[in-house]
């Protein structure tokens, strides 16, 4: 039998230094590395790609990949607000602490925490919506022991 687990999480960013500011500055997600490849084409599908990227420790050997496309340009997701176009979720250890950062660099949760009780493996964490600079949606999540 065959076990899945998540690799890795991959964003087209407008800007690396401004989504590492978000990412790894207020969310405190580790850099794992940064800089411009060339030779990916192949798996992407194209004939020639340029891009700069930069990788972040999630833990557990789980990455979250930031791409900023040079060549071909390929756009951020434009920011859209519906729950329609999906999320990711990051756990933090201090939901007030990371909301405290966010809020005094701009970023606003959508709504207030929320705590939450159903499904039961849900039961009791704390879970908000925020918008990354490009306008992916980032679930925080803080599970009480």
């Amino acid at each position: 039998m065959t076990t899945l687990r998540l690799d890795h999480v991959s964003l087209t960013v407008s800007d690396i230094d401004r989504s590492l500011a978000f990412y790894h500055g207020l969310l405190k997600i580790p850099v794992l590395g940064r800089g411009e490849e060339g030779g990916a084409a192949a798996i992407l599908g194209l004939k020639s790609v340029h891009f700069q990227y930069a990788d972040l420790d999630l833990g557990s050997g789980q990455i979250l990949e930031l791409l900023r496309f040079v060549r071909p340009k390929k756009p951020a997701r434009p920011h859209t607000r519906g729950a329609k176009n999906g999320h990711f979720g990051l756990r933090v250890d201090d939901l007030e602490l990371t909301l405290s950062r966010l809020r005094r660099s701009g970023f606003s949760p959508r709504t207030d925490p929320v705590v939450l009780d159903q499904p039961r493996w849900w039961r009791g964490a704390t879970s908000v919506y925020v918008t990354d600079p490009d306008g992916a949606t980032v679930e925080l999540v803080e599970r009480h022991r």
